[in-house]
């Protein structure tokens, strides 16, 4: 019978076997490294990676300082424990956003190596199947504390040092109190004598179990392995810390009474992920910067992605990444997406295709249109004076990102804390919709000036103040032109220092006490509602307080948001700086797993890396 033949219906593959896999990965490699678009990219995305992980160390450093205090003092009133055998515990809530916690417990996991102790075990879901695999895992990371890495190195570890039925709490106990002994041995005689005989008074003695999703764990391993852990506590100092992604009560429905005594439990919690999204908007990715940005459609996709679906800080920066990456791919004019201070060589390195790839862009045709026809003629023709131009206009350009970023947060400080916020009470939201349309044109601004044309002063003062300070923050040595800003911060300095004058006598001495108008005696209903009507069309008296601010509010409303929040796509190259590819985006990063099976059962070859070579049987 041949080697495909068989009784039953079935699908027979056959792969290439002389093939080299690796060989086309190594060639793209070698020569995307050297590509502009790629090394542009890479200088973007290095940036702005730079910057998360410091705003990430920023965002988890609260709650990681709490919780490291709390492990440095939990061991340290031992008295108090005596007879009890209760573990000292912390039940941290993270929430749903499952993807974000691997970086929270890393960062805790390294501080807690800095800070308190060597020896830190961390213990998921999938290793720990039954009761003697977690005590494996957990006893392997805290003997080998020195030594273990990762998951894949756990094999090697036990063959190196134990073997697995020697992996328990008994081996553990007489380990520590070696290591405690040989730690005490090499102190000085002088040390020795402030130090008490108990063994776990040294804060770096702690042995601290981090289990990161409590819901991935068997109730009954967890119940099984709490209760034999707290048979060892007194001589032992463990530490347990619960990552709870939804409730409390979640870690009390796992645990029964008999169990949850045996834990002294303190509960900590961690920002919401929008919270930390907003951060990473506000402080990243929204500001003049970062030369990268997105269009409205692309980065609504983002965000509803966000909200909708995973609630992920971690997989909405892969997803930003991923933008980056398509923005820049195979397209060297891009390299022009960069600082101003970078512009002016990376113009120089353009090639004359890459030149005429920028002539056609659609917003620089738009732009050539409007110019008179002696002019049109050396932009389209003579490449270095479309350079002189290119490097005028991109600098344009990052300028008026500078502008737009800056009012946009003045506008969002002015009116995030109205009622029902029409225009939303984050950045995000006040993007979305200016870079879609021009924001000064739309009702929800017209509504949000309504309503600030009803603060009082004190509301009023506090917002002005907190807009001055952005326009102040913004550094007067950058290379783009900000006189213009400047001039607004001036003038909004000039009419906050109006306002603060008009004291509340000032504002009750302006106002006009109401003359008694005499409407005469023996008249008709329909004489009254006239001079009623008269009496209303006169214009009404104004304190100080209300012509500042109306002053104010029509400079704002009428001058200065009309003028510099306008949509980028009025720009000339603002192709270069925005990602608009929204079908590609959502193309990748939105599951349509019906499509995929439906094209894997029809081209199985584009899965199994074989154009040719695989044969297809279907045998009856």
């Amino acid at each position: 019978m041949a080697h495909t033949v068989s009784v039953s219906k079935g699908c027979f593959v056959h792969k290439p076997h002389n093939r080299n896999k690796n060989t086309p990965k190594k060639q793209f490699i070698l020569t995307t490294d050297r590509q502009l678009w790629y090394k542009a990219y890479k200088r973007v995305w290095s940036s702005i990676e730079v910057k998360l992980e410091s705003l990430q160390e920023e965002v988890f450093s609260e709650i990681l300082e709490n919780l490291v205090y709390y492990i440095q003092k939990c061991h340290k009133n031992k008295a108090s424990n005596k007879g009890r055998n209760e573990i000292p515990s912390a039940t941290l809530l993270t929430g749903v956003n499952l993807p974000d916690h691997d970086a929270l417990f890393a960062a805790l996991s390294s501080q807690l190596h800095d800070k308190v102790t060597p020896y830190v075990a961390t213990l998921q879901a999938r290793h720990c199947t039954t009761v003697r695999s977690t005590i494996e895992h957990m006893v392997l990371q805290l003997m080998n504390y020195n030594r273990f890495h990762s998951d894949d190195d756990l094999e090697d570890v036990v063959k190196d040092r134990l073997k697995k039925n020697q992996c328990n709490f008994l081996t553990l106990s007489a380990w520590y109190k070696e290591q405690i002994t040989s730690k005490r041995l090499r102190m000085s005689p002088r040390k020795k004598l402030r130090i008490k005989p108990d063994l776990q008074v040294d804060k770096e003695s702690v042995l601290v179990v981090i289990i990161p999703n409590v819901e991935g764990f068997s109730p009954q391993i967890l119940q099984d392995f709490i209760l034999i852990a707290s048979c060892y506590v007194t001589s032992l100092p463990l530490v347990f810390v619960f990552g709870v992604a939804t409730a409390v009560r979640t870690l009390h429905r796992s645990l029964p009474y008999h169990v949850s005594s045996k834990l002294r439990n303190e509960v900590f919690h961690s920002q919401p992920s929008s919270s930390y999204l907003n951060k990473v908007l506000e402080k990243v990715f929204l500001t003049s910067a970062c030369p990268f940005q997105l269009d409205d459609k692309t980065f609504k996709l983002l965000i509803d992605v966000f909200l909708f679906h995973d609630l992920s800080v971690c997989g909405f920066i892969q997803h930003y990444k991923y933008c980056v990456m398509e923005h820049f791919f195979d397209c060297d004019y891009k390299v022009l997406c960069c600082s101003v201070s970078e512009l002016a060589p990376n113009i120089k390195s353009l090639s004359e295709d890459q030149l005429e790839k920028l002539r056609q862009l659609p917003s620089f045709r738009r732009y050539v249109d409007k110019l008179p026809q002696k002019e049109k003629a050396p932009l389209l023709v003579d490449d270095d004076h479309f350079r002189v131009v290119l490097e005028k206009l991109m600098t344009e350009l990052h300028g008026y990102l500078l502008n737009f970023h800056t009012l946009l947060r003045c506008l969002h400080t002015l009116t995030s804390s109205l009622p029902k916020s029409p225009l939303g009470k984050q950045l995000r939201e006040v993007y979305s919709l200016a870079i879609s349309c021009d924001i000064s044109e739309s009702p929800q601004f017209r509504e949000c000036f309504q309503l600030l044309g009803f603060q009082s002063r004190e509301e009023l003062l506090d917002k002005l103040k907190k807009v001055l300070s952005i326009l102040q923050n913004v550094s007067s040595d950058l290379p783009v032109k900000v006189s213009h800003l400047k001039d607004i911060h001036r003038e909004l300095s000039r009419y906050y220092t109006e306002i603060v004058s008009v004291g509340t006598k000032a504002a009750e001495q302006t106002l006009k006490s109401p003359s008694k108008v005499d409407i005469g005696k023996n008249i008709n209903r329909y004489q009254l509602k006239e001079k009623l009507l008269e009496l209303s069309r006169k214009p009404k008296s104004l304190s100080g307080y209300e012509e500042a601010r109306k002053k104010l509010l029509d400079y704002l409303a009428g001058t200065v948001f009309p003028q510099f929040l306008v949509p980028p796509t009025n720009t000339p190259f603002n192709e270069v700086l925005f990602f608009s590819n929204l079908a590609g985006v959502k193309r990748h990063i939105v599951g349509t797993p019906r499509a995929a099976i439906h094209m894997a059962l029809n081209n199985p070859h584009y899965y199994l890396e074989a154009s040719e070579s695989v044969e297809t049987h279907f045998v009856k």
